[in-house]
């Protein structure tokens, strides 16, 4: 393994923002962290990073640990935070230069050409860092913190704001350096983008309370997942409610969903009677694939 974190602690008073958190990461691998807003996430990745000290637990990168190798692991790890390392005022390239050579990187001009062409900046060389949309700082963000080839990539969010196209370039970017056995840990506020990673690791009130892949996550949970299709959805959303172990109702297009835990499976016809006879004789109800956000919905919910 590259990453091992034992008991990962941050507190910020009486505020605890992360708690005992331990998980490991294989070299190499993709690693989604996902939770809701306060989760923990940024600190988290931050301690990992080696950007913020932990008030207790250990962190063992590459068999190093920040007390006794923090500069050896600089050069291990590149960091891009929910704010754009890029400088505004700076050009794209004047942007390269500046993290070519703070990192001491020799062949700064060769690799930065590299990266912008692949990123495809290498047209806005001469453009302001501020004059970029969003997708393209954070691709240029990206491209500063890999300027010195690090082994490990930490991205805080790298997608949120940013449009489809773009979000679909950055990561094609994360797939090749995954091809070059780059660990990369992402956090992620889209579901879809979390199902892309080899684990994920799913964080509430500073405590993870999964690792693993998304089909072992979702078949862990022992969850069922039903829709019932109604020509009267506000009607049969009503209805449906008022079944107490039906959990985490959405509505989506012409149909709504809800989870079932396994020990109530035998009461789920009644659900679709109670529809049939109140609201809409024609009323179906089908079972569909669990996915990560049912699970995510009902985690957190809990």
């Amino acid at each position: 393994m590259i990453i091992q974190a034992s008991q990962l602690t941050r507190k910020y008073g009486d505020l605890t923002a992360v708690d005992s958190v331990s998980l490991s990461v294989e070299r190499g691998e993709l690693v989604g962290v996902i939770g809701p807003d306060g989760a923990g996430k940024t600190t988290f990745l931050r301690m990992l990073a080696g950007a913020l000290e932990p008030t207790g637990g250990s962190i063992v990168v590459n068999d190093k640990t920040f007390e006794k190798n923090r500069r050896e692991l600089k050069e291990e790890i590149g960091y891009l935070s929910q704010v754009s390392q890029a400088y505004g005022d700076l050009t794209v390239w004047e942007n390269i230069e500046f993290f070519g050579k703070i990192r001491k990187v020799r062949d700064w001009k060769e690799r930065g050409e590299r990266l912008l062409e692949f990123a495809r900046l290498t047209e806005f060389k001469g453009r302001l860092a501020d004059q970029l949309s969003g997708g393209m700082r954070q691709k240029l963000g990206i491209c500063c913190a890999v300027i010195h080839q690090p082994k490990i990539l930490i991205l805080d969010e790298p997608t949120t704001g940013v449009d489809p196209v773009s979000r679909r370039e950055l990561w094609l970017i994360l797939a090749s350096f995954l091809r070059n056995e780059m660990t990369i840990l992402v956090a992620t506020p889209y579901l879809n983008e979390a199902e892309r990673c080899n684990r994920v690791a799913l964080l509430s009130e500073g405590k993870l309370l999964r690792y693993n892949t998304v089909p072992n996550i979702i078949a862990e949970m022992s969850l069922r997942v039903f829709s019932i299709h109604s020509r009267n959805l506000k009607q049969a959303f009503d209805v449906v409610s008022g079944f107490g172990f039906a959990r985490n109702l959405v509505v989506l297009g012409d149909r709504i969903t809800f989870l079932v835990d396994l020990e109530s499976l035998e009461k789920v016809g009644a659900v679709l009677n109670a529809v049939r006879s109140q609201i809409d004789e024609s009323a179906e109800l089908k079972e569909i694939s669990a996915s990560l956000d049912n699970v995510f919905a009902s985690l957190i919910k809990t």
